[in-house]
């Protein structure tokens, strides 16, 4: 399946696609034949991103914003149609992790990871599906191990991704009619910038969670993201699907 071309020719749109899973995702799609929309807070990651895809020959159109904010997402579909006539695939990655216990966790810090991975990921559905109801497609919601299960330190993240768990089932029963897959991804502990930057005895920690005895690589979660907005995965709606290194399974 490696050498496969998966979603050759498929307009997908990518939030927070500037670096770790995102960014490992644009890659993925683009090798796949994708065309892309990416979209994040950080225009210089956004922009370094795009134009590393465009050097080895996608097509990328990068849109710098935040999705908490639903002119924002819906500028990033609106633009995905612009430049390729349809938005066949919405990956709703964009999300940010703050570990606390809930006596750590300040109603500041709840606010904003609730804004961006659970608001947003709401407003990025929503406008995807507005353009794809009348022809289909498939979206690819950001979950967590956080999303189907207890952790420690998850006070605040894991019930946002618990939002993006539900949402995928419930949007993938209410929009099947219109031939709109739904589906989510479920990282365990991955080694992406952000996670790399948190304590060393936290991370060792995690590490040893996972039966695998290691952590994740981004590249590997893109994988599972590119099958599932794939016509491969014709048949799977509504799975939130871990990839997580034998985490869920203990």
């Amino acid at each position: 399946m490696s050498n496969a071309r998966l979603l050759e020719g498929k307009a997908a749109v990518i939030t927070g696609a500037a670096a770790g899973i995102g960014a490992a995702t644009a890659a993925r799609f683009a090798s796949d034949g994708a065309r892309l929309v990416l979209t994040d807070v950080d225009g210089e990651g956004l922009a370094a991103t795009a134009q590393r895809l465009r050097e080895a020959g996608a097509d990328v159109v990068d849109v710098v914003g935040d999705v908490a904010d639903e002119a924002h997402c819906e500028e990033a579909v609106a633009r995905c149609v612009e430049a390729y006539g349809v938005i066949d695939v919405l990956v709703a990655n964009a999300g940010v992790v703050v570990p606390g216990s809930i006596l750590d966790l300040s109603v500041e810090e709840w606010d904003r990871i609730h804004a961006i991975d659970a608001r947003g990921m709401f407003l990025s559905c929503r406008a995807a599906i507005a353009r794809m109801k009348d022809r289909g497609g498939s979206i690819v919601c950001l979950s967590s191990i956080s999303g189907l299960a207890g952790q420690e330190r998850q006070a605040a993240y894991g019930p946002a991704k618990f939002v993006a768990s539900g949402l995928a089932k419930h949007l993938a029963v209410e929009w099947a009619h219109a031939g709109i897959r739904v589906n989510a991804v479920a990282p365990g502990t991955i080694a992406t910038e952000s996670v790399l930057r948190l304590s060393k005895e936290y991370t060792e920690g995690l590490r040893a969670q996972h039966p695998l005895g290691r952590l994740g690589e981004p590249a590997e979660v893109a994988a599972a993201i590119a099958f599932l907005a794939s016509d491969e995965a014709s048949f799977i709606t509504g799975v939130v699907l871990p990839v997580d290194g034998g985490y869920l399974a203990r």
